[in-house]
């Protein structure tokens, strides 16, 4: 085991420990952002939905994708790695467990849609140099703070979503003893691949 995977299994271990509160605040963080940045877009004729929805869309296809993976391989879930998932397991028994799997894999789906909305409406209409930025115009339309890593965020999360295609093969493939199985790079390694793909994208992007 890499010392990447051996520093996933701790992390893991250490957020399961948290316990109930852990996972209903994770639950509820998500479910406050989508709303939030849903007021933040509310009204704006700038927002180009379309582009944001496709995003929106791979990203809901690639979660549930993982999730309905994850049960077919263990229907109990007993062989489930995300921490969340175990303590909602254990805290709210399977079928509840199965509901907040599934809800908050809806709600980050969604975020990430209005994340990308936020991102290209920010890069669309760009802060002038110079501009002071509150806190309260953080997430703002008509006075981004282009300049700051916000976009960044906001980009690469809206592009997370696409990584669980590759998380839901690499489940898939571990069930069935793929010969392929062994040559895949393990999950903490892929994550950092692709999100060095997300900022060379992110980048070459912004340069034009």
């Amino acid at each position: 085991m890499s010392s990447a995977d051996q520093l996933l299994d701790a992390s893991f271990a250490l957020v399961e420990r948290l316990g109930l509160p852990i996972a209903l605040l994770a639950w509820v963080t998500v479910f406050g952002g989508a709303c939030a940045m849903a007021a933040v877009l509310k009204g704006q004729p700038r927002i180009r939905w379309v582009a944001s929805m496709v995003v929106g869309a791979i990203a809901l296809a690639a979660h549930l994708l993982d999730y309905f993976v994850t049960l077919a391989i263990s229907p109990t879930l007993e062989l489930e790695a995300n921490p969340l998932w175990r303590i909602a397991i254990a805290g709210l028994g399977l079928p509840y467990a199965k509901a907040y799997a599934f809800t908050g894999k809806v709600l980050l789906s969604v975020l990430s849609a209005e994340l990308f909305a936020w991102y290209l409406a920010v890069r669309q209409h760009p802060k002038p140099d110079g501009e002071a930025a509150s806190g309260a115009s953080f997430f703002s339309i008509r006075r981004p703070r282009f300049a700051s890593m916000t976009p960044f965020f906001a980009f690469s999360f809206a592009l997370f979503g696409g990584y669980f295609f590759y998380i839901a093969a690499y489940n898939w493939l571990g069930y069935l003893e793929s010969s392929w199985y062994p040559r895949l790079p393990s999950p903490p390694l892929a994550i950092a691949l692709y999100f060095a793909g997300v900022g060379v994208a992110y980048w070459s992007v912004k340069s034009k």
